[in-house]
This record gives structure tokens, C-alpha cells and sequence, in this order.
């Protein structure tokens, strides 16, 4: 397991949130746990209100789910330009979307018969967690490729304000699609 800590995008700043740290493993069946953790007051952040208690959701695919609170993953072969992004909501919702290049969205890798991420969400009055599981099948497969991992999260303030986290900001701007964001490997993870 591997134990990383996110920080916010210098332009969008939250001094609500304490820490943001986010644990990787791979499963045995080569699949990828992430298990986001923030650390805020209760109520600093604006989350649906039927997720009080902790429970497992079934996970349903939807769209635009970085507009509020969002886990991201990144996944990308080494030297290769395409990659696909992962969004997981506190709801149970997810998302996955197929790059062919930087922000250029590739219709075939979307929408493929990929088995929905196991999604769990607990709040608390120091902060929530959000436990994302992915079957081996949603990464990318090229035997002896190197695999990149980006980690991000969207933020939705209580008044509204997004605040963008994430391990590395390569640009000015808040973008976790630029491949310098995408610091870890998946071999780090074993």
C-alpha cells in the first residue's frame, strides 16, 4: 500500500480542509483500491445529505461529476499519449472517460463494457472517506508496460467554491489531465 497526501491548486486554496490523503493498493486480482480520506469540520464541505451514514451504494454511471465533490484517477501507459480518467462521487456515482491524447476524448474507449467500480462513502465529524475499488479489466493491459497514476479530487465548498487537490500541479491553472500530474506508477503500489 502506498500512502500519498494531495495538495490544493495554489489558485483555489480550502482552509477548511485539514489534510487530503489518499491510499493505493492493488487487489490480488490485479485490480486498484484507492481509498480517498479527507479531513475537515463536518458541514465545511457540501455533500448530499443521504450520505450521513456509511453503506455501500450501487454504483451508477453519470456524467459531469467534477461540477462538485469528486475522487479522480488518472491511468496512462508510460510513453503512450492516450488514458483514461475515473471519477468517483461520494453519491455512488462514477465516471469513465478514454483520452487518445491530452483532453482529446476518444469515443471507443468510452462506454466500454468495463465492470462498475465498487464505491464506498462514510462522513464523520472530522472528515469523510471514499473507497473506490477497480477491476483489473478497467486498466489499461500492454504486458510489461509501465502504468502512470494521476490522483486528484474536486472539492465543493459549503458556499459553493471548488478547490482542486491533487498530487502534483503542472500548470497555472487547476488540470489534472497534463501527463506530468501523473507522478506514481502502478509497480510503485506492489
Amino acid at each position: 500500500m502506498t500512502r500519498v497526501q494531495l495538495i490544493s491548486h495554489p489558485a483555489t486554496p480550502m482552509r477548511q480542509v485539514k489534510a487530503f490523503d489518499v491510499s493505493l493498493s492493488l487487489g490480488g486480482d490485479g485490480g486498484l483500491a484507492a481509498d480517498f480520506e479527507c479531513r475537515c469540520h463536518g458541514g465545511a464541505l457540501r455533500l448530499p445529505e443521504a450520505l450521513r451514514l456509511p453503506e455501500v451504494r450501487p454504483a451508477a454511471a453519470a456524467d459531469e461529476l467534477w461540477r462538485h465533490t469528486c475522487c479522480e484517477l488518472f491511468v496512462g501507459v508510460a510513453g503512450d499519449a492516450a488514458y483514461r480518467e475515473f471519477n468517483f462521487s461520494p453519491s455512488g456515482q462514477w465516471a469513465l472517460y478514454g483520452f487518445s491524447d491530452y483532453r482529446a476524448r476518444d469515443s471507443s474507449r468510452q462506454n466500454v463494457a468495463l465492470p462498475a467500480p465498487g464505491i464506498r462513502f462514510a462522513s464523520g465529524a472530522v472528515g469523510w472517506t471514499l473507497q473506490a475499488r477497480l477491476d483489473a479489466a478497467a486498466l489499461p493491459a500492454m504486458a510489461g508496460a509501465q502504468i502512470e497514476l494521476g490522483v486528484a479530487v474536486v472539492l465543493e465548498a459549503a458556499d459553493g467554491n471548488l478547490s482542486y487537490w491533487a498530487l502534483r500541479h503542472a500548470a497555472m491553472q487547476p488540470d489534472f489531465h497534463r501527463r506530468e500530474s501523473f507522478v506514481l506508477r502502478l509497480s510503485d503500489l506492489a
